[in-house]
């Protein structure tokens, strides 16, 4: 196991906030098989541009290396090109920051041709200003113009337009799977079937939720993987689930958030969050055992920056048979345990009060020859009263705004 050493910089004076976000750093690199043998937070006014913290800071944990026998040095925030050669050089061991800590769990965590290429393209764009830093410090060989480099270019060069070479690749190939998929939400679209998207913090409970959910409307599907771990799945996991007698709608298990996450980890999963963006109803997943507040904010943090913060969310809280007290929040929210099952039914209701708000009691009357439809309307929706006479089969039905524009030449005023 590596040993790592973890510094914080605390330029805003909340001393316990930082130390909080360490122990989250402390976990992450736990999910690598790094262990923690020392924390050190320097309270600062401002980033020192050459090593991010202070100089003398620098020096102290350079006599501490060897006394804890540390290997690598890990950083809570970004660090700049210049910062992370500077750092290397003086302390003469690995460092590395938060976002390539989470690269490279991403990494170790991503098993569809998807979200590999996400992952691969996100660490790439991370690696591509670093090299470039690092080539500004080495003199280029050989003559000629600016343009017409010759046998002298550097490695570092060469490898830069190597990178600049697959981050195209990967790009494109991305393309073409969020095509494909594309054609999944047209076609959901064209069927009218909304969408549910869970979202939330890592390890706050959504693949459990999916699964409790996926349990009480008896879908035969395979439940979704599920572990305390820190992004246990990065692939989306789409399920069609249904109430009897109601409409069905597609719920659909999202890649965990993080706070300070890598802004190359959002424009690489593009494709995957785009899910999101394009969901109906949000279903915002917090851990209601360890309640953080910061989670919260994490998240809705992401899905402004991916435009899906005016989409309808509903707030979940999830271990509710071992947390001790409510949450201490204003906001409304649905308190469920996935091991109980506790309102896990109270949590369908509102999913469906949500997506069907504008449904109406609807009188139809449906011809002998359209069984189709008739049998369609019974599978799909709450039946409230069937009746046969000469005309036809008469149905006094809940509809949604989309299936009275649809059936409409079967709507009758009063009942038959």
């Amino acid at each position: 196991m590596d040993q790592a050493l973890l510094v914080g910089l605390n330029l805003n004076s909340q001393y316990e906030l930082m130390s909080k976000s360490l122990d989250e750093l402390e976990h992450l690199a736990l999910a690598l098989g790094i262990e923690t043998k020392e924390k050190i937070i320097q309270n600062a006014q401002k980033i020192t541009p050459r090593f991010y913290i202070g100089s003398g800071k620098v020096q102290e944990i350079k006599q501490m290396i060897p006394v804890l026998d540390i290997t690598m040095v890990i950083f809570d925030d970004t660090l700049s090109p210049a910062q992370l050669k500077n750092l290397e050089k003086e302390l003469e061991v690995q460092v590395m920051d938060r976002s390539f800590l989470i690269l490279s769990i991403f990494a170790l965590r991503a098993q569809s041709k998807e979200a590999v290429l996400e992952v691969s393209l996100a660490q790439k764009l991370y690696m591509l200003p670093r090299l470039v830093g690092l080539g500004n410090s080495l003199s280029r060989q050989g003559g000629g113009s600016y343009n017409a480099k010759g046998p002298g270019e550097t490695k570092l060069e060469l490898d830069r337009r190597k990178l600049v070479r697959e981050i195209s690749i990967i790009k494109k190939e991305l393309e073409k799977i969020d095509a494909e998929k594309e054609l999944s939400r047209k076609q959901r679209k064209k069927n009218q079937i909304p969408v549910v998207a869970l979202v939330g913090y890592t390890n706050a409970g959504k693949s459990s939720i999916m699964n409790s959910l996926s349990e009480l409307l008896n879908h035969d599907s395979e439940p979704v993987f599920e572990k305390d771990m820190l992004f246990a799945t990065l692939d989306t996991k789409a399920k069609r689930l249904k109430k009897q007698n109601y409409p069905p709608f597609i719920l659909i298990d999202t890649v965990g958030f993080v706070s300070k996450l890598p802004h190359e980890l959002i424009r690489s999963f593009e494709s995957t969050l785009k899910d999101v963006v394009e969901a109906d109803l949000l279903l915002h997943v917090v851990d209601g055992y360890d309640f953080d507040e910061r989670q919260i904010e994490t998240t809705k943090s992401v899905l402004h920056s991916i435009g899906a913060s005016d989409i309808e969310r509903i707030l979940v809280f999830t271990k509710k048979e071992i947390a001790e007290k409510n949450p201490p929040i204003d906001d409304d929210y649905i308190f469920v345990s996935n091991r109980t099952k506790e309102n896990i039914d109270v949590l369908v209701d509102t999913i469906y009060g949500h997506l069907y708000k504008e449904s109406r009691i609807t009188h139809l009357l449906i011809p002998f020859n359209q069984g189709q439809i008739y049998s369609q309307i019974k599978e799909n929706n709450t039946v409230l009263e069937t009746k046969y006479d000469e005309n036809g089969t008469f149905v006094r039905v809940i509809l949604t705004p989309d299936q009275q524009t649809l059936y409409r030449s079967f709507i009758i005023s009063k009942k038959a």
